[in-house]
């Protein structure tokens, strides 16, 4: 009986075998390469330039150190690794576009700070390194840890109090009356705010500005009333300013720093790792971008889809890898159901080869990279959490660190 269900179980996974297309005969197994294996070192470099290109809001993230990483070598030749990345805001804006490598990280004590799981699709020998979807949940870093490295910084405080709204119409003021543009600006938003006590009060702000159909040559009142330029026509720019108020001499100083950036003409799926590529390789400071892919064979690549979650600072001394497990816990210690979010991290490109039909009566192979859902199992390699990018005893002790093995 036991030899007859085992000839039986034999024929089935032989036809399973010779009836599955080839994407099927993938290895089951993910690998772990090291986290400072110059592949995966490459692989979390684009991923996090990609992910920072793909955003719209809020600040571009630097890498800390790579946290986890698998790898699913792939049958049309090439990789995708599923990685987890530690990572830090810096003091530049998504709009810039600049690479996180050239932008300055913000202090330990002012950061924000999380990781990041992206599924990216890398094939050297074709030229390809497309980014499939990502999901960052970022946090503030705690209060206690500002208060006891810097008593006296400034406080982060809520940005669309309207003081700081304020502080931002003042600063803008400033730029429109000093500045050689040839329309005035208005403010988008705050992205950022902060308060501290110097010889009174005085608040700084971070903010975002469009460029305005009001022309300079026309005196305007109330710049509120400017309608803005259309987005493929106006200039956007993000500045940093502040009013500091001396309740002794009674005056009140502004100061304001822009950076206006040109207009982005809108480019498509297809064509946008090529255009990031080109401006990348134009950068003084070359990353080894991947240039242009020349395909020998149509392949399939699904749009990145992907999201920046940014939760309230916590006035707990707990680890991010805590915190986030905290999330999902009440007081008495039931589940919390998970709050929607924006996007939902699942693999939207195609598994295996698929048959595309351009017309009727004909059809051309499409081949696209296998995605599976991002594995819960982190990195075997003992060399993962790899070495941060820059020591910081605050951050470390925040970020997330390896399970202890049992």
């Amino acid at each position: 009986m036991l030899l007859l269900i085992s000839v039986l179980f034999g024929t089935q996974v032989l036809c399973s075998w010779a009836a599955s297309p080839p994407a099927s005969e993938l290895p089951s197994t993910l690998l772990s390469p090291t986290c400072d294996d110059a592949a995966v070192q490459e692989a979390a470099d684009v991923a996090l330039r990609q992910i920072n290109a793909d955003r719209t809001e809020g600040y571009i993230l630097s890498l800390y150190r790579i946290f986890s990483v698998r790898e699913h070598p792939q049958e049309i030749t090439g990789s995708v690794f599923y990685l987890i990345l530690d990572v830090v805001d810096t003091e530049c804006h998504v709009l810039s576009k600049k690479l996180w490598k050239n932008c300055r990280v913000r202090p330990a004590h002012t950061s924000v700070y999380g990781q990041c799981k992206a599924i990216i699709y890398v094939n050297r020998s074709r030229k390809i390194a497309h980014l499939n979807t990502y999901e960052c949940i970022l946090q503030p870093v705690p209060p206690r840890y500002i208060w006891g490295v810097c008593p006296d910084c400034p406080v982060d405080a809520c940005p669309t109090e309207p003081k700081y709204l304020e502080t931002a119409a003042k600063s803008l003021a400033k730029f429109n009356e000093e500045s050689e543009q040839t329309h005035y600006f208005s403010v988008l938003n705050v992205t950022r705010a902060s308060m501290q006590w110097v010889i009174g009060p005085a608040h700084f702000v971070e903010f975002v500005i469009q460029e305005t159909s009001c022309s300079k040559r026309d005196p305007i009142a109330d710049i509120s009333k400017c309608e803005p330029l259309s987005p493929e026509l106006a200039h956007k720019g993000f500045c940093k300013g502040s009013v500091v108020n001396s309740d002794m001499e009674h005056k009140q100083s502004v100061t304001v720093s822009c950076e206006i950036y040109s207009p982005q003409d809108p480019v498509s799926e297809e064509g946008k790792l090529q255009t990031n590529q080109r401006s990348e390789e134009s950068s003084q400071n070359h990353q080894h971008a991947f240039p242009a892919e020349t395909n020998p064979f149509p392949l399939h690549l699904g749009k990145t889809v992907g999201c920046v979650k940014i939760l309230p600072p916590s006035t707990e001394d707990i680890s991010f890898h805590k915190l986030t497990e905290s999330q999902n816990e009440r007081e008495d210690s039931k589940p919390v159901p998970p709050k929607a979010i924006d996007c939902l991290f699942s693999p939207l490109a195609p598994a295996g080869e698929q048959t595309h039909v351009d017309k009727p009566g004909s059809t051309k192979p499409v081949t696209g990279p296998v995605i599976l859902p991002f594995p819960e199992e982190l990195s075997l390699s003992d060399s993962c959490p790899g070495e941060a990018k820059q020591i910081d005893s605050i951050l470390h002790s925040l970020l997330t660190r390896k399970p202890a093995k049992v």
